[in-house]
């Protein structure tokens, strides 16, 4: 009875080892299931991510033309302005080879200055305010005189003409500055 109670017990154990296997068995081919659509995920992840890579360097490329494309047309757009003042200028010059009357040709040349400044000022550029006192961040003085008619660091007079554009001072305006005698002395 030993031999067959071991033989049932050996049978016993290899029916619950052959349960154990196809259990492991299942579980592996669940695993291998799982490894294979973790994998297609990888790919198709690694796809999408070189396309987007590939769509964002196309994107930075048609940005990069259209910004060049637009500056080109801003040039194009400021060059047509000055064109028409440039005939106006070349005009008035032709003007002035057989001109008799001074009053007239000076009144053409105001005509056009006005018509620069007025293409600056419809582009943005401003002149710099340059009545009342003198503003380092607008003004840059390059001379002082002692005067006891002006305010101190009032402005006297213009040099040079300052612009901005939309606020940025694009050149300061070039003055001279009132300062009282007192000051002038301490300077020297």
């Amino acid at each position: 009875m030993s031999e067959e109670k071991k033989e049932q017990e050996v049978q016993v154990k290899e029916e619950g080892n052959e349960e154990k296997i196809k259990k492991l068995e299942e579980e592996i081919e669940n695993l291998k299931n799982k490894l294979e659509k973790t994998e297609e995920a990888a790919k198709k992840l690694s796809m999408l991510y070189q396309n987007l890579q590939k769509e964002f360097e196309d994107y930075k490329i048609r940005v990069r033309k259209e910004k060049e494309e637009a500056k080109e047309e801003g040039i194009v757009k400021i060059a047509k302005g000055f064109m028409e003042i440039v005939d106006n200028f070349e005009k008035a010059l032709e003007s002035a080879k057989s001109a008799t009357d001074i009053n007239a040709l000076i009144k053409g040349v105001q005509m056009i200055h006005y018509q620069l400044v007025k293409f600056l000022k419809d582009h943005g550029i401003e002149k710099i305010e340059t009545s009342g006192e003198f503003n380092p961040l607008e003004h840059e003085a390059v001379e002082t005189v002692i005067s006891k008619e002006h305010k101190p660091n009032e402005i006297v007079k213009v040099i040079q003409t300052g612009y901005r554009y939309r606020g940025k001072v694009l050149r300061p305006a070039k003055v001279i500055v009132a300062v009282p005698p007192e000051e002038r002395e301490e300077i020297t």
